[in-house]
């Protein structure tokens, strides 16, 4: 059913103009002739905050307008969005501040659509609104916005939002340049993102985030490595749930990122030194065991033994005898310090760039008569291209204590004796691997001290301990390592480690 009012026009006419008097803004009509004379045909209600001007006077006579009550850098605008609107018939918009008396000022947002009349002219329809509020508020918001934005720039962190109903991720200009991603190759969802991260790293970096959404620590938080550009980058990525819906189900998370390669890199630099010196902590107890245990050991054999012959125990020639002994098993002992200390006596400047087959060669010759003797077969499988960066003497010594155990723990029984060479490129390293089928080592009893100091493994008299010890000092000296793979009556494999 339809509601017809049986008011009388004069009636609805008050009615109207009763409502229009409510609206906060103004309502008018103007008329704009082909010389751009203006003319008002209807205002809603007096424009109070204009004070001094009427509507006709700011419409007609702009310039005085603005002289007074336009901010000049707003003026500009202001005539211009009218002479378009008029010379293109299309719809008047233009936001300007208007300066009161009191030295403040109010946004006055004009808002206005043309129709042309037969005569030439136009008529606008249009609203005058007191917008000053939401200016501000924009304003507010825009120099928040750019402070938030300079702060972040500012700072070495990277800002993404991830929105877990579209799965979308968005990334900062800052966040995208550590990450070093470009608009092109741009991760949108976090699938995409995990896959970048070190699979390493991927438990600690599931499991923080996961204890989060569960509420279980109040931000996120984790250390991880990211592919960027081809190579990891250490990533600190921090975040926090800050939408979650009626049943706790986050919906949105933010959070930032920064590089702390920089900071990982000193921090395995200080694990590497706080190593080196344990190392060489532990390298000084050998010393000092060798020399408060064992030449306190012959220094003692020495003066009982003279105390024997003071006492008449020992005849001369017996006594004489047994110095002679305990003097060479002393004798053994200095030269083993002497190799020790000789270890980390070289200078860098002695490095050099060696052909590892030529020193192979050498050794092999050296030894020649050791091998036909036994009857080994080696096999050299080096390429002649291969180069290490090593001190010669070093090269030498390590080279010729491996072939020589080789040798020496051969297994004869078996029908064919074996010694080869190879070698291997893993991660900035040339792997010398020296592989026999000798007798092998028991390495579930002597694996931990298989490169120990006077640690032996084989009941043989000219067995002494110290090759193999040596030759760890040797390589780590230069930057490298050595691991060992044994197995009793199978044989054993040394794989030495040299940076490239």
């Amino acid at each position: 059913m339809i509601f017809v009012p049986k008011n009388k026009p004069e009636d609805l006419n008050r009615l109207y103009e009763s409502l229009i008097k409510q609206l906060p803004n103004i309502i008018f009509q103007i008329r704009v002739t082909s010389k751009k004379d203006i003319h008002v045909d209807f205002i809603s209600k007096p424009i109070e905050f204009i004070y001094q001007f009427s509507i006709e006077e700011v419409l007609h006579d702009s310039y005085k307008f603005a002289k007074y009550r336009i901010y000049e850098s707003d003026l500009k605008i202001f005539i211009e969005s009218f002479n378009y609107a008029v010379d293109n018939n299309s719809k008047w918009e233009v936001d300007f501040r208007f300066l009161l008396p009191d030295s403040s000022y109010k946004w006055i947002r004009i808002e206005a659509t043309p129709r042309g009349i037969d005569n030439d002219e136009t008529i606008f329809y249009g609203l005058l609104s007191d917008v000053t509020t939401i200016k501000e508020q924009e304003i507010q918001l825009r120099v928040a916005d750019e402070r938030f934005h300079f702060a972040v720039q500012a700072s070495d962190r990277g800002v993404w939002d991830w929105d877990l109903i579209t799965n979308k991720v968005y990334y900062s200009s800052e966040s995208m340049k550590i990450l070093e991603l470009t608009e092109s190759d741009l991760v949108g969802s976090p699938e995409k993102w995990d896959e970048r991260v070190h699979p390493d790293d991927r438990a600690e970096y599931y499991g923080n985030i996961n204890r989060h959404f569960d509420g279980e620590i109040p931000f996120y938080e984790t250390c991880h490595r990211v592919m960027c550009n081809e190579k990891y980058k250490w990533i600190l990525d921090r975040g926090k749930v800050i939408e979650r819906d009626d049943k706790g189900k986050p919906l949105r998370i933010v959070g930032t990122h920064t590089d702390i390669s920089a900071q990982k890199e000193k921090e395995q630099e200080l694990v590497k030194m706080l190593e080196i010196v344990n190392t060489q902590n532990n390298k000084l107890l050998n010393f000092a065991h060798i020399v408060s245990h064992n030449l306190r050991t012959h220094a003692g054999n020495i003066k009982m033994l003279l105390a024997f012959y003071h006492n008449n125990t020992f005849g001369y020639q017996e006594t004489i005898g047994n110095i002679d002994t305990v003097s060479k098993e002393l004798n053994e002992t200095i030269e083993n310090l002497n190799d020790l200390v000789k270890v980390h006596t070289q200078t860098n400047k002695e490095y050099e760039l060696l052909r590892l087959t030529d020193y192979i060669a050498r050794m092999l010759y050296i030894l020649n008569d050791d091998i036909l003797s036994k009857r080994i077969h080696v096999l050299n499988d080096v390429d002649v291209g291969i180069y290490v960066n090593c001190i010669p003497a070093y090269l030498e010594s390590i080279l010729l204590n491996l072939l020589t155990n080789a040798i020496k723990y051969s297994d004869e029984g078996k029908e064919q004796i074996m010694i080869s060479f190879s070698v291997e490129e893993i991660e900035g390293y040339y792997v010398l691997i020296v592989k026999d089928n000798g007798v092998g080592i028991d390495m579930k009893l002597y694996e931990t001290s298989i490169f120990g100091l006077y640690k032996t493994f084989h009941n043989r008299e000219d067995s002494r301990g110290v090759g193999l010890y040596i030759t760890k000092n040797q390589i780590e000296t230069m930057g490298g390592k050595i691991e060992v793979e044994s197995k009793l009556e199978v044989g054993t494999t040394f794989k030495v480690y040299f940076k490239k």
